[in-house]
């Protein structure tokens, strides 16, 4: 159940509307204007609420759950308990995603500026912005209609953030350009300097990091990930990536359209992305290498050359994932033998 202290609810909805917004056909449904109040687990849904069913581990959820209404794929049409309401749909996990983000929609600017933020006169502040306390707002710096930025930001000299962003509590953001509806969530530093200096005996000398980060629209970065400006050529995200929490992205990286980073993986510098690459958790890229479209690299795995596109690698060094599970089988099936002829 979400806490209205933090969240605040909107609806009820008829299952007409809900089945409307997610294109479901509704099924065991007398009268498509019932009322839901609210989204729920299957486990502790009751009369008035929704849930989803997904995954057949929990059929017995399912068939116990005391919900009103729940979305379900069609082969699960049968097993429904006899008296609740079916939103039936190609992708569950989906609509569910849809319907309670109508119950608890995003959080929107209020355009209310705090008085103890400091916003520079030539910053350029458009219809509709709110600036939390104590935010600094640099000379030059623009910030399109309807975004909201958090409380302690700074917004340094020149940057340029869309329409519909938010930038959550402790971003520092410099050298870069955001498109529309991106999401910087807290303790996000972007536009730090790269990791870029020429090694000397008598005192490493600092390379100056001239490019900037430019990040699409549809974005979401997650709290405490950096992501470095270039050394001359940009770092550049591409719309609708995904960047989950404590995610470290180098100098010069380009990222493609639709890529997905889960948490702790790093990127080293000049590292390319294609579009739709997926790393899973604490994953590790070496610098200056393709990681082709469509390809995803499974949680810990530090991949040190090219991937062609289309691929599913694991292990170190990376190598295709049923490569590396029958290396690992061989491994196991080797020490046992040798355990044995002791």
């Amino acid at each position: 159940m979400a806490d209205p202290l933090f969240f605040e609810k909107q609806g009820a909805y008829s299952l007409y509307e809900l089945a409307k917004l997610v294109g479901a056909e509704l099924v065991n449904v007398p009268n498509p204007e019932i009322m839901v109040l609210d989204v729920r687990p299957l486990d502790t849904a009751n009369s008035g609420h929704i849930s989803f069913f997904s995954n057949a581990k929990y059929l017995q959820e399912f068939t116990s759950s005391n919900a009103s209404a729940c979305i379900i794929s069609k082969q699960f049409v049968d097993t429904a308990p006899d008296d609740m309401a079916l939103l039936v749909v190609a992708d569950p996990y989906k609509a569910y995603a849809l319907i309670a983000t109508h119950f608890y929609p995003g959080e929107i600017s209020n355009g209310v500026i705090h008085p103890t933020a400091l916003v520079s006169k030539t910053a350029r502040i458009g219809d509709n912005v709110s600036i939390g306390a104590y935010s600094v707002i640099e000379d030059g710096a623009r910030i399109g209609r309807n975004s909201i930025i958090a409380n302690h930001c700074t917004i340094e000299k020149n940057v340029q953030i869309g329409r519909g962003c938010k930038i959550y509590s402790q971003v520092c953001v410099k050298a870069c350009h955001i498109g529309d509806n991106t999401s910087l969530y807290s303790g996000v530093r972007i536009g730090e300097d790269g990791f870029g200096f020429a090694p000397d005996p008598s005192g490493h000398i600092k390379i100056p990091q001239l490019g900037r980060v430019l990040i699409g629209s549809g974005v979401e970065i997650g709290a405490n990930t950096t992501i470095d400006r270039g050394s001359g050529p940009d770092t550049v995200i591409g719309d609708s990536c995904w960047i989950d929490n404590l995610c470290q992205i180098g100098h010069n990286v380009q990222m493609g359209r639709g890529c997905i980073l889960a948490a702790q993986t790093g990127i080293s510098g000049s590292a390319i992305l294609e579009d739709y690459v997926v790393l899973g958790g604490q994953v590790g890229l070496a610098g200056h290498i393709k990681i082709g479209m469509g390809t995803q690299i499974s949680a810990k795995s530090g991949v040190i050359s090219d991937v062609p596109a289309g691929q599913i690698y694991a292990g170190f060094p990376a190598r295709p994932r049923r490569e590396f599970f029958r290396s690992i089988a061989t491994l196991t099936r080797l020490a046992k033998r040798k355990g044995q002829n002791k």
